[in-house]
């Protein structure tokens, strides 16, 4: 013999209404939850993206900066380089 849920008499359909209206409810409660999470981890996946930026960009200003500072040294040394040979000529006996 199988059993089978089944109402009996002493339950109401209102009863029944107000189960199925709980279980609603539960399943409302239950998306809410998931959304919240994906929105969650939308938000925590776009500050690793801003702060990637972030780094990025602080090095992109560092190489910069290095590369003026290169440049000033290669300007630095053909300045010193001409004095050198300057020197060189006027100590040169021919």
């Amino acid at each position: 013999m199988a059993f089978k849920k089944q109402a009996t008499p002493q339950q109401a359909p209102m009863d029944i209404l107000a189960q199925k209206k709980n279980r609603l409810n539960q399943f409302n409660a239950q998306f809410d939850r998931a959304v919240s999470l994906v929105t969650n981890t939308i938000d925590e996946l776009g500050k690793i993206s801003q702060n990637i930026s972030e780094t990025m960009g602080e090095i992109d200003e560092y190489e910069r900066e290095l590369a003026a500072t290169k440049s000033g040294l290669a300007e630095a040394k053909a300045k010193n380089d001409k004095v050198i040979s300057n020197f060189k000529s006027l100590l040169a006996v021919e």
